[in-house]
């Protein structure tokens, strides 16, 4: 039977030093670690462990845009007329356009007919980007709402057999 020959010697006692991980860290560490020999005559194993951070917690988390776009929002008037829009853009530069006496919209319509009203605004829904889904979903809202200041209130019939259906 063959004994080896550090066998019956203590093991060396290990040191761990935490150190903030960069290029010129990594490069002094080399010289540090052969002074730490020396110094120590070799009766320690030194482990560098190097600390890194994740870039995102180096930066502030996204905050929540604040100017919400593909929306279906509902607006109310002073005097109770109401209206259901959709858009695709930001809500807030939309609604603007409604409030402006200049705009061409129903809402911005009723303002130039009096003055003195204002609209309040809410998002009713989060709309998809596809423009057909969207109004969809406009067109429902403006059937469940039956909104005084929009054009369409009634959605059309889908024929899906026209000709009826044969065999």
């Amino acid at each position: 039977m063959i004994i080896p020959k550090n066998f019956f010697e203590m093991p060396k006692k290990f040191v761990s030093v935490s150190l903030p991980y960069c290029q010129r860290n990594e490069n002094l560490s080399k010289k540090f670690v052969e002074k730490f020999h020396s110094f120590t005559e070799n009766k320690f194993d030194l482990i560098i462990k190097w600390n890194t951070k994740k870039i995102r917690s180096l930066f502030k988390l996204k905050s929540k845009n604040p100017h919400p776009a593909c929306k279906i929002y509902f607006g109310k008037c002073d005097c109770g007329e109401t209206y259901v829009g959709e858009t695709i853009r930001n809500v807030e530069v939309r609604w603007k356009e409604h409030n402006s006496p200049k705009g061409t919209s129903e809402p911005a319509l009723h303002l130039q007919e009096n003055p003195n009203h204002s609209f309040k605004w809410s998002i009713i829904l989060h709309a998809p980007e596809h423009y057909r889904e969207r109004k969809m979903l406009e067109a429902t809202q403006i059937v469940l709402k039956r909104p005084s200041l929009n054009k369409q209130n009634d959605m059309k019939t889908l024929h899906l057999f026209r000709n009826g259906v044969t065999t």
